[in-house]
């Protein structure tokens, strides 16, 4: 489907392309977010996890073979793509997250100011919240990536 998707980003009609472009870009990393997801579910289940409907990230299936004192080389590339800054999946499912991102309510004003006070202004770098820009290129690159991963993974898998 996300391959179908991003062949459609090119077609976008020139008229509506701005908002159609970002309803299949958006459409796109949906798909491939639940593909990851339905991955992560397949990798646990290879384990013999039973209670797969608790498996939602890779850190949840880091956590469970954890506590059965297992390990897997394919939970832990995937875990180290997830953690490592500019990858292909970090950055598909920081995108992801974002998407579904409620925005914060903003802060009511006090009716009564309060006088010979000093307001707090907070000094840390806070993560920028807004989006990239995402393009076909990006898209199509993370699922390329992604079919890799899982042709390599399987792969490796079959000749244990």
């Amino acid at each position: 489907m996300a391959n179908s998707l991003i062949a459609n980003l090119s077609t976008a009609s020139a008229s509506s392309a701005s908002l159609q472009q970002k309803a299949l870009t958006d459409a796109v990393v949906f798909h491939l977010a639940i593909a990851v997801h339905f991955y992560i579910r397949e990798l646990a289940e290879l384990q013999g996890i039973k209670n797969l409907s608790s498996i939602n990230s890779v850190d949840d299936l880091s956590a469970v073979l954890k506590q059965l004192d297992r390990s897997s080389s394919e939970v832990s590339e995937l875990a180290n793509l997830l953690h490592t800054a500019d990858t292909w999946l970090n950055q598909l499912v920081r995108y992801y997250k974002q998407l579904f991102h409620s925005p914060e309510r903003p802060k009511e004003r006090k009716a009564f100011g309060l006088e010979n006070r000093i307001d707090v202004v907070e000094l840390t770098e806070v993560e920028d919240a807004t989006l990239f820009n995402l393009t076909r290129e990006h898209l199509s690159q993370w699922l390329d990536n992604f079919r890799a991963l899982i042709a390599r993974q399987r792969e490796i898998g079959a000749e244990y």
